[in-house]
């Protein structure tokens, strides 16, 4: 056969990339957004316990968590910033420990890469300002105040809780979602009831559960997660 003529060879092809491997590293981004946001939550803690040793936790707070009367005052942004905010070792533990169940789910419906951690850092935030949003307008006139981002994790369960095992989106009115609303709703009268019964025994007649942020931001995960874009990376890879 002439040269000029003779077909090109075939190049060869590529050796594929061990599952786990190639699994790992597409984690990577959604590992890396829930890992910073810990981070950054318990970094905002330590500065809270050096604030109490220092004698200055107390505008800390009043600079800090959503308490009506100063947001009146045009303390705006304290929607947003009582979410990084906790009332002891024990708030910031459980929250962080929800936050990592929860997240997950989340994070990777939204991308492994840079903008999959910026649109997950987004969802996370604008769930807790809609649960101190809700809190400001339950409590206008009144005189208590919030801390901590279980409204923002509440969010996150909002949206999980539409999710179905192929990766859609359950109808916010369907069986599935009632489920998944009731446990939520059970978990807060739980949390309402130890809460109480832990204020009873030290005395202090109560320890009081922002159940208003929670039922904020479960309300806006449900809505928001249609609203944010599906970026799973399986979607977005070669096969």
């Amino acid at each position: 056969m002439d040269e000029a003529t003779r077909p090109p060879e075939a190049a060869p092809e590529p050796t594929p990339e061990p599952g786990w491997r190639r699994t790992l590293r597409l984690l990577t981004g959604p590992a890396w957004a829930l890992g910073l946001l810990t981070v950054v939550l318990w970094i905002v803690s330590g500065v809270q316990f050096l604030a109490k040793t220092q004698g200055w936790e107390e505008a800390m707070f009043a600079l800090g968590s959503l308490y009506p009367p100063y947001f009146r005052q045009g303390f705006w942004w304290t929607p947003l910033t009582h979410i990084f905010l906790h009332g002891g070792l024990l708030h910031i533990f459980m929250n962080t420990t929800a936050l990592v169940s929860l997240g997950p789910v989340i994070a990777v419906r939204l991308g492994s890469d840079l903008k999959g951690a910026l649109l997950f850092w987004a969802f996370f935030l604008i769930c807790g300002v809609a649960g101190g949003l809700l809190f400001l307008g339950l409590h206008w006139n009144g005189e208590i105040s919030a801390v901590g981002a279980s409204g923002a994790i509440c969010g996150l369960w909002g949206a999980v809780a539409r999710l179905t095992a192929d990766g859609e989106l359950a109808p916010v009115f369907s069986r599935q979602v009632g489920k998944q609303t009731w446990s939520f709703v059970v978990m807060n009268l739980v949390l309402i009831a130890i809460g109480f019964g832990i204020g009873r025994a030290s005395g202090q007649g109560g320890l009081m559960i922002a159940w208003e942020c929670h039922v904020g931001g479960f309300i806006a995960g449900l809505f928001l997660v249609q609203a944010f874009p599906v970026r799973y990376w399986w979607l977005r890879q070669p096969a």
